[in-house]
């Protein structure tokens, strides 16, 4: 691979998750304030000169990620008690990742898939924070 250029979007939101047959705390309902980071890359600038426009992927990732996670509850499709008590609470948002629990790693990996259909190009990388001194990377990592 030759030089390139790389831009780096970062987003913010909050939800809450529990990872089904944890071992530790994080098998109970908890929450936190996730940062998103999505590295986009170009050996070439387009004729503006970006690598992509920032507000471009900001507005598409973005808006995305406000309709489907930001205050909602990530939760696997196979967490039968937990999918039954949030449909039973009037105004809950709920996504549900069908085989798989909401760890940071399945995020980050569907946030790079979500971010590859909205903006048309794949990103170089998604990193998911869950905490300011732990994320996971989906991605050429």
């Amino acid at each position: 691979m030759g030089d390139r250029y790389q831009v780096r979007i970062e987003l913010s939101f909050a939800s809450g998750h529990r990872l089904l047959g944890h071992q530790g705390k994080c098998v109970h309902p908890h929450g936190h304030t996730y940062r998103a980071e999505i590295w986009m890359a170009s050996e070439a600038l387009n004729s503006i000169g970006f690598v992509v426009d920032f507000t471009d992927v900001k507005d598409k990732v973005g808006g995305w990620i406000d309709e489907h996670w930001d205050h909602a509850f990530l939760v696997s499709g196979r967490d039968e008690e937990m999918l039954a008590a949030l449909r039973g609470v009037e105004g809950s948002r709920v996504f549900v990742f069908p085989d798989a629990n909401p760890s940071a790693e399945v995020m980050a990996r569907e946030l790079y898939r979500t971010a590859e259909e909205l903006c048309g190009v794949a990103p170089s990388m998604v990193r998911v924070w869950e905490s300011p001194s732990q994320y996971a990377e989906y991605g050429a990592v």
